[in-house]
């Protein structure tokens, strides 16, 4: 039902496609990338099922699916408010930090694996473990560097 629509002004419309097409760009599938394109963007920061599915025009499955893979990614959060049962979606916002510094976590694991994979590889692949090698180390610098900021930052906080 469109009564369920949240009214949009047309610089609000290109910002939500703006940011899905980044957010495509990076990966994300794209009525996953819609829903935090509205999400970001809406007056209101927090939204129904009925009126994220209806502002984007988009089914229940795709709208269902986006919401539990955002939900599950920890990008999204929602709430429920007291005699209603609707859940009321919104970007994770204020612990964005915490996402951050979770999804570096997941690097350093990376970085262990890579490590363990260059020590038992061949010698005879000589040009993709170099290539390998400096891959590991790239994500070694950026991750240390990333950990650095975020100390240095905590502590200007205090």
């Amino acid at each position: 039902m469109a009564d369920n629509k949240v009214v949009l002004k047309k610089e609000q419309v290109e910002l939500i496609e703006e940011l899905a097409n980044v957010n495509e760009r990076l990966g994300q599938q794209p009525a996953m990338s819609k829903v935090l394109g509205l999400l970001a963007v809406s007056d209101n920061p927090e939204l129904t099922f009925d009126e994220i599915k209806d502002t984007l025009e988009l089914s229940k499955s795709a709208v269902s699916q986006a919401l539990n893979q955002l939900l599950m990614s920890k990008k999204i959060s929602y709430k429920t408010k007291i005699g209603d049962r609707k859940r009321y979606f919104h970007l994770r916002i204020a612990d964005w930090d915490t996402h951050i510094l979770e999804q570096f976590e997941g690097v350093s694991s990376l970085i262990r694996v890579y490590e363990k994979v260059i020590a038992i590889r061949t010698t005879e692949t000589k040009e993709f473990n170099e290539n390998l090698k400096k891959m590991a180390d790239f994500l070694t610098l950026v991750h240390n560097q990333v950990m650095t900021l975020h100390q240095k930052i905590v502590q200007e906080k205090k």
